[in-house]
């Protein structure tokens, strides 16, 4: 009975805390599934040029199951969540994604013209690591987006209202980076390094949270992080980071060697700026608006 009163609200339903906890969980155990089942089985040519977007894809697919998986749980269709494609869905996506191109390519502009790097192409780059790195960059933000801006982040909002739900789930996506990348040698020593690796993606997690609570979807968040992860790889992949050089390998200016302030700064601007421009894309009445909505606020 005790245990019964912790999962089950007074109106008879599972807690969206503890939907949001099995969701994570199975969203967890596909990546290790996914993991697992393409180390064992997928072919050497599958793992090539060091992007290993099997993995990733199969995560994917695995995590659509589990949405749905939850979603006939609670009696809710594909719509309910805004995860149904129609054209303004798409719309948004593509608004999205040249977003995300914008931020990078304007960010990597005016850090050249400040004379903080500039870049020179990469020799090594091929058309095989082209699509590879494309698949891998398109199904890891389709991980991410599905997993913590998808349906976790409704059902929080639900629960604790809009700004906790962005913020706790910021939080788990930046702690979520700290685990998955803490163990390169730019960020073992810990400190600041450490700090950013996860202070960095958890602003860019309150970014796409808010898109996709201001949308009602995870097409526009979607779209823009996948053109801010695949145009960064282009320009600010440096040689020793987990993913290999994109097309363009940079060249910090002496006088700037390691200090990472004008990066971080600038990409603090960027998200700045594009959560003003989200604001502003999306500002509807009060009484229409998909945060209020989801809130179940009047």
């Amino acid at each position: 009975m005790a245990l019964k009163k912790v999962l089950v609200g007074r109106d008879g339903r599972v807690r969206s805390g503890w939907k949001v906890a099995g969701f994570l969980t199975l969203s967890v155990a596909s990546v290790m599934v996914a993991a697992v089942l393409i180390g064992m089985f997928a072919p050497a040519w599958a793992l090539q040029d060091g992007q290993p977007w099997p993995v990733v894809a199969l995560s994917a697919l695995l995590i659509v199951g589990v949405c749905a998986l939850c979603l006939r749980f609670e009696g809710r269709s594909w719509a309910d969540e805004g995860l149904s494609p129609d054209w303004r869905r798409l719309r948004q996506f593509v608004v999205g994604l040249a977003g995300g191109v914008a931020l990078v390519g304007g960010l990597a502009w005016l850090l050249m013209l400040g004379g903080v790097l500039y870049w020179q192409p990469n020799q090594a780059f091929t058309a095989s690591l082209l699509v590879s790195g494309t698949a891998y960059f398109v199904f890891a933000v389709l991980v991410e987006e599905l997993a913590f801006r998808g349906y976790a982040l409704r059902r929080l909002t639900e629960g604790i209202g809009a700004t906790r739900a962005v913020a706790l789930l910021a939080a788990i996506f930046g702690g979520y980076h700290l685990l998955s990348i803490a163990s390169s040698p730019a960020v073992k020593s810990g400190g600041v390094e450490l700090l950013w690796t996860a202070a960095g993606p958890l602003v860019g997690a309150i970014v796409f949270g808010v898109a996709a609570l201001r949308t009602g979807s995870i097409a526009l968040p979607l779209g823009l992080h996948l053109g801010w992860n695949w145009t960064q790889w282009h320009f600010f992949t440096f040689p020793g980071d987990d993913n290999p050089v994109g097309l363009w390998t940079p060249v910090i200016s002496a006088q700037y060697a390691g200090n990472p302030a004008p990066f971080r700064i600038g990409y603090l601007v960027a998200m700045a700026l594009a959560l003003v421009a989200i604001a502003a894309m999306t500002r509807q009445p009060r009484d229409r608006h998909p945060v209020t909505l989801a809130a179940g606020l009047p």
